[in-house]
């Protein structure tokens, strides 16, 4: 069993940009909304799209407005961040497009998943078998959380599904047989929580960009950790600051 609680504050799509798709207000108010959270986060995990268009200007943009930001966070790159060379200034401001992040109640595994100018995402065997010797050394009292930015399964009320990894089949196969407790996601700007096996799937919705779905409005995920194992899954509306209980799910895996 884990020790104490935890928390994971789950940000997706924030499009950051000078050039329209941003609602820097919303922003803004999103970072206040996540001020105001009790308990605080222990981590802030982003899951992709950091930038709209990929370019100098954005990634400026992002690196000024992430400033301040209170807690640790983790970014994952989006197939926005890695329009007109993006990658290389995503690698360069803010790091690794493959990386863990090692707590003592969890283990991190950071993936990229976006192709340079696609919209489509995929692993590849390489990150496949990355991700299979990190998981394989975790000890099972760990959290276990696999980060990346396209969905690991259709999103409802997101539309036409064009975006799913391309080797979801495998990655999923991969993170079931080894035990994962949750799958962090974003790309759809719409939230879903959904359980297979013992993985918990999430997606998150988009945190600011102008481009939401009906009424999924901007909002960010909450994730709490209990240490009987219980994983509480709530979203909170950024403009009302209200919080709703999306899923809680009991898990066996902290030993």
């Amino acid at each position: 069993m884990l020790r104490k609680n935890y928390r994971i504050a789950h940000i997706s799509d924030t499009h950051i940009t000078k050039y329209g798709q941003f609602d820097e207000n919303v922003f803004n108010m999103g970072l206040e909304a996540l001020d105001m959270l009790s308990p605080k986060p222990d981590i802030l995990v982003h899951t992709g799209d950091l930038t709209d268009n990929g370019i100098l200007p954005d990634y400026e943009l992002a690196a000024d407005s992430l400033k301040s930001v209170k807690y640790k966070y983790i970014i994952a790159p989006g197939n926005h961040d890695e329009k007109n060379y993006g990658h290389s200034l995503f690698k360069e401001m803010f790091g690794s497009l493959d990386f863990e992040v090692d707590e003592d109640w969890a283990k991190f595994v950071v993936l990229n998943s976006p192709e340079p100018d696609r919209d489509e995402g995929r692993l590849g065997r390489r990150r496949q078998i990355y991700l299979e010797e990190v998981l394989r050394s975790t000890p099972n009292e760990k959290l276990k959380v696999v980060v990346f930015h396209h969905h690991l399964v259709p999103v409802p009320y997101s539309g036409r599904e064009v975006n799913v990894l391309e080797d979801a089949g495998d990655v999923l196969d991969l993170i079931l047989q080894n035990h994962v407790n949750l799958v962090l996601m974003g790309h759809r700007h719409v939230r879903h929580v959904i359980k297979i096996d013992e993985t918990v799937l999430v997606n998150a919705g988009t945190f600011s960009c102008i481009r939401t779905r009906g009424h999924f409005l901007h909002s960010f995920n909450v994730i709490d950790i209990l240490s009987d194992g219980t994983i509480k899954i709530s979203e909170v509306d950024i403009k009302t600051k209200e919080e709703k209980l999306l899923k809680s799910f009991q898990s066996r895996r902290f030993e």
